[in-house]
């Protein structure tokens, strides 16, 4: 379908602001990771050129209060604002964010988009200062709004009309996905993003995945989909995130990097070309990949590693094979271990997380001797994590039927607070696992083969680098005095 864009003045929202809320979480945020908003910067790259006014409020790595978000909303004034859910527990932070707004102008609309919303619309939409939320992807259904002034057979919109909620027809997924805008990074270029003190930026070079893990929601939000975007279009990004000499490192945010392993091999040798030919700066790189690609192409690993990427996270979830195939991790644990020897050879640090809940009938004998058997095995970052039913998973309509989920209170949605129970355990017993889990695998698992590895990929003046040295001691104190 055609839409006629209006001329500036017609439009009914003229000045829009995007906002990422200021919520913390008790995990990563601990080793000082603040990352992009990519989400809303691919949102605004779907606006830039309708002749409105946008702008974005990063208030987490701003590290803004309430008071100070409603400052930055007065003196911008916008006409529309919408506001990202980045993960379930966020969402009562982006109610008073959305009541903030009101309180400035009561005529200004408000607008939720992410998993959350997606998945509870009806729930969502109960909150007064939400007017409308946006399903699923975000970048088409925004400017659609936009471009029409109204939420009436806008797709992937709902909304309230009457005292009536309303979902508008679902939309499709975004068509010819390998032509999708650039992110509108110059509306961040001013923050500071940052891991593991090294500065950094985002780029997605695929959506979606082919797995269908039941605790996740990655393959029911992208609706079974996988879709990559063109090597020579990350390639291009890569340059124009090159003109900003202080970004070091680039985080890939895809949610599986290495769904094809062939293309990856060709991103990397692409990489290594231009890195040679300084056609872009001398990126390090981190990604979530999985352990069945990184067993089934060594080759590609290795590529990996020549072309920069020097920290990897893999999700382990369990060493109980029936419990990896019950969930369809897609592996059995011997892979991993194959994995771990792989990336090693090529001096990869690994971050592997594990669940603990994942298995309904493990006694709590059974989750120790788990955290034991994991001191021995070559992860050089351990994190275990509990099991959390989120929205729109399997998961979560699994439980709900087995009557083990205790609260809805999505604030405690973090991972690092009980929401279940199991066949064996309760809520508390599961806690203590957890901490059980900090205090036994001490958070570094293999500290002086992180810091082999890191002399080896970054070099020994990176190590010795006071303010980095400082801040990691910090980060890593602060994570020990709240695991005891």
């Amino acid at each position: 379908m055609v839409i006629n864009v209006p001329k500036e003045n017609h439009f009914r929202w003229k000045r829009i602001l995007l906002i990422k809320p200021n919520y913390r979480t008790t995990g990563w945020d601990y080793y000082n990771v603040d990352f992009p908003p990519i989400n809303l910067t691919y949102i605004a790259s779907y606006l830039t050129d309708l002749n409105v006014k946008v702008e974005i409020l990063d208030a987490k790595v701003n590290n803004l209060t309430h008071k100070q978000i409603k400052k930055k909303i007065q003196k911008y004034n916008p006409d529309i604002v919408g506001i990202s859910v980045f993960v379930s527990a966020a969402i009562n932070f982006c109610y008073d964010i959305a009541k903030i707004v009101k309180e400035v102008n009561s005529n200004c609309t408000v607008v939720f988009g992410g998993r959350h919303p997606t998945f509870e619309p009806d729930e969502t939409l109960k909150c007064n200062e939400v007017d409308y939320i946006v399903r699923g992807e975000g970048e088409l259904t925004f400017r659609d709004l936009i471009i029409k002034g109204t939420p009436e057979a806008v797709k992937g919109l709902s909304y309230k009309l009457n005292r009536k909620t309303l979902h508008n027809l679902e939309r499709p997924l975004i068509q010819n996905f390998e032509r999708i805008r650039f992110p509108a990074r110059h509306l961040t270029k001013k923050n500071k993003y940052k891991m593991f003190t090294v500065r950094l930026e985002t780029i997605e070079t695929s959506r979606g995945c082919p797995h269908t893990c039941t605790f996740c929601t990655t393959h029911i939000i992208n609706k079974g989909k996988w879709r990559p975007r063109p090597i020579e279009k990350i390639i291009t990004e890569m340059k124009m995130i090159s003109h900003n000499r202080k970004i070091s490192d680039i985080f890939f945010v895809d949610d599986n990097l290495t769904a094809n392993t062939k293309r990856i091999e060709r991103l990397c040798e692409r990489i290594i070309e231009c890195k040679k030919n300084k056609e872009i700066n001398d990126f390090k790189f981190f990604a979530q990949i999985r352990v069945d690609s990184i067993v089934k192409s060594p080759h590609m690993v290795k590529k990996m590693a020549e072309a920069g990427f020097w920290v990897v996270f893999i999700g382990i979830e369990s060493i109980n094979e029936e419990t990896l195939k019950e969930v369809r991790k897609g592996f059995n644990f011997s892979k991993v271990l194959k994995a771990l020897e792989i990336l090693h050879k090529s001096n990869i640090i690994v971050i592997g997380n594990l669940i603990i809940g994942l298995d309904l009938n493990a006694t709590e004998m059974d989750i120790k001797k788990e955290i034991q058997f994991m001191k021995n095995v070559d992860v050089d970052i351990i994190s275990y994590c509990l099991l959390t039913p989120f929205p729109g998973s399997e998961t979560l309509k699994d439980l709900e039927a087995k009557n083990l989920v205790i609260t809805k209170d999505w604030s405690k949605y973090t991972v690092f607070d009980p929401v279940m129970k199991t066949f064996q355990l309760s809520p508390k017993s599961l806690l203590d696992l957890l901490y059980y889990s900090f205090r036994e695998l001490k958070i570094l698992n293999n500290w002086r083969g992180i810091a082999s590895r890191i002399v080896k990929t970054r070099g020994l003046i990176f190590v010795l680098n006071p303010i980095k040295l400082i801040s990691l001691i910090n980060s890593y104190l602060k994570v020990r005095y709240l695991f005891k």
